[in-house]
């Protein structure tokens, strides 16, 4: 081992040696030439952690339309970390490869994707409501409510806007599909919102992941032309994630997110699906 002393100082290796810094100071050593034997965990965390990458990378990528319309940043080491997580638990439904979706993808609910809000800081108790078939379709429905109680920016802004984007997603491919519905606006200037309903067809979903992801901002002014750029009244989470496999959803047991709570194509135009009101 020898100190450096040269004003520009090295770090990793560079042919047979490895230069290091230390204790604040940086030092010189010849490159071990004997193989390293990692122990089993070593390895075990290793996998774990290509396997969280990639799939939270193809997550990220399969999100991009919210992530870029909403300018939020640190989702992938956010959806890593949660990918990792699910990937170091037993797999639920044993297979002879690692996948995914043999382990608890439950684990994703409720991720939120603006690291700056919550979305359950922007709406409480929700009157929101979907029902999933395993064949695509998808009701969903508004409850009966007071927007001044269910909304606690009311006072601030006009009107809350909801929309969901709905992903199918193969992992093996991989490739995703992308279902945006239009929004739905609910005035914040009045104490009553009638209950609708409707409902939207996604096609097939079969051996494919269904993930819903809910986004929620606000409109500041009357005209709903332009939304509120305060990035604490803007959120969205991951609020279903289903895997279908042979025409019927994969069961998975519930998960407690006490136990382990999760951390909380550019260009390409995002086709809006109308949703069907009865």
């Amino acid at each position: 081992m020898a100190k450096q002393t040269s004003d520009i100082t090295l770090s990793g290796k560079l042919g047979d040696h490895v230069h290091y810094h230390r204790n604040g100071k940086h030092f010189t050593k010849r490159a071990s030439t004997k193989p390293h034997n990692f122990s089993p965990g070593s390895v075990a965390a290793q996998k774990t952690f290509g396997l969280g990458s990639a799939v939270g990378k193809q997550l990220k990528i399969a999100l991009k339309p919210v992530l870029d319309e909403y300018k939020y940043d640190g989702i992938h080491n956010r959806l890593t970390e949660v990918c990792k997580q699910i990937f170091r638990k037993e797999p639920i439904h044993p297979s002879e490869t690692k996948r995914f979706e043999d382990h608890n993808i439950k684990m994703l609910l409720g991720l939120n994707l603006n690291r700056h809000t919550a979305i359950e800081s922007l709406i409480y108790k929700s009157p929101l409501e979907l029902l999933y078939s395993p064949t695509g379709e998808i009701k969903i429905m508004v409850n009966e409510h007071n927007p001044t109680e269910v909304f606690p920016n009311h006072l601030k802004m006009y009107a809350a806007s909801i929309r969901f984007l709905f992903l199918i997603i193969d992992l093996e491919k991989p490739s995703h599909t992308h279902h945006q519905t239009q929004e739905i606006i609910i005035p914040l200037n009045q104490s009553h919102f009638a209950k609708i309903q409707g409902s939207v067809h996604l096609g097939s979903v079969d051996n494919k992941l269904l993930m819903c992801c809910t986004q929620l901002r606000y409109y500041g002014n009357a005209d709903c032309h332009s939304y509120s750029n305060n990035k604490k009244l803007v959120a969205a989470a991951i609020t279903a994630i289903e895997y279908i496999k042979n025409g019927a959803f994969v069961s998975y047991p519930p998960f407690n997110q006490h136990e382990a709570k999760p951390l909380a194509n550019k260009g390409v135009p995002l086709n809006t699906i109308a949703i069907k009101w009865e």
